[in-house]
């Protein structure tokens, strides 16, 4: 269903509610997928919904696999609460703060960064983020094929060095083995801000953990939650089937956004 069709009923009860809070991917959901990920911006119109809700809501943060540092500088509202590489990292007091357990895995993942460098084919791009790394293969000459040769490497790299393997869109994500991801994060501000309700938007592998968890804690009657999948070519079939209500790429989104802002003022 797409939240066009929930107005009157399930977002409904999300905007009477005391205290609610937003939480958003970026890539693929405030901004379009791009071949390079360098080059990603956030819609105006979304950055200025945002600007807007921020100050209406209990809560306006965004949770990326980017850095910290990088989604903060992208969206370009400093006032908005940020997770980076999927809640491993948070930005607070104007610094990258890093959670602490993961930290003891830098050692991991630089040996795994050496040991993938040098098979890298043309077209492929490998970015240390610090707490995690990200081997990018949308632009190799056949990324189904890129995929194909390079899992079973990297799953016994990460397997060697006591790490994580994940995929997303054209992207492989080395991780530490830790049980943080965007749900526990997802959850971590509910708990943090107080709130009575939350929607969580977001389009790929990585968002599915927040949309189980926004399920989870509003069947468990601890927050109001819904969770929001965006719609678009490639889209995993796991945020289709997890996600409480659809938008339709990331203009369903931009609408959203507006309809939650005259929503929200007029609750």
């Amino acid at each position: 269903m797409y939240w066009q069709d929930a107005t009157e009923t399930l977002l409904t009860t999300l905007v009477e509610q005391p205290r609610l809070g937003l939480i958003t991917d970026m890539d693929g959901t405030i901004s379009p997928i791009v071949s390079v990920p360098n080059a990603a911006q956030v819609t105006p119109h979304s950055r200025a919904m945002l600007q807007v809700l921020q100050t209406q809501l209990a809560l306006v943060a965004v949770v990326s696999g980017r850095a910290v540092a990088d989604v903060r500088q992208r969206v370009g509202l400093p006032d908005l609460v940020y997770a980076g590489n999927h809640g491993l990292e948070r930005w607070a007091d104007n610094q990258v703060v890093p959670a602490p357990e993961a930290v003891q895995y830098r050692p991991a993942l630089e040996a795994s960064l050496a040991a993938i460098t040098p098979h890298l084919l043309p077209g492929m791009r490998l970015e240390d983020k610090g707490a995690t790394l990200s081997i990018h293969y949308r632009q190799t000459a056949d990324p189904q094929a890129a995929a194909t040769v390079f899992t079973p490497l990297l799953e016994a790299i990460t397997t060697q060095h006591g790490l994580k393997l994940f995929q997303g869109r054209m992207v492989f994500e080395l991780r530490p083995p830790l049980h943080i991801h965007k749900g526990t994060i997802l959850r971590q501000f509910v708990t943090e801000y107080r709130l009575s309700a939350a929607v969580y938007l977001g389009d790929d592998t990585t968002d599915v953990d927040a949309l189980q968890m926004a399920r989870d804690l509003r069947e468990q009657n601890e927050c109001y939650a819904l969770g929001v999948g965006v719609e678009s070519e490639g889209v995993p079939t796991a945020v289709l089937e997890t996600a409480d209500l659809l938008a339709d790429g990331v203009p369903g989104v931009e609408a959203f956004l507006s309809w939650l802002v005259n929503a929200s003022r007029a609750s």
